[in-house]
């Protein structure tokens, strides 16, 4: 699941990056323990220390991240980093 603070920018090479949409930072990926002791794929910003996003699996993760990055490229342009 995609929170709201994740957004997206425009790189110098013209690709579309993610971002905090809070500080402009891009994300890290790690993994944090959900309640059952079950894992998480997480995307936090390492500045603000916000969660941007949370799947159970990889595939889950790509699959939104992909469909998010199309709705971006949709309303582009989009601000430069």
């Amino acid at each position: 699941m995609i929170e709201m603070h994740l957004s997206g920018m425009k790189a110098r090479n013209g690709t579309l990056i993610f971002v905090c949409s809070t500080c402009k930072t891009p994300p890290s990926f790690t993994f944090g323990a959900r309640d059952k002791g079950e894992l998480a794929l997480l995307m936090l910003c390492p500045k603000c220390g916000i969660v941007l996003g949370e799947w159970n699996s990889v595939e889950a993760r790509d699959r939104e991240l992909s469909d998010f990055a199309k709705t971006l490229r949709s309303h582009a342009p989009f601000p430069a980093l």
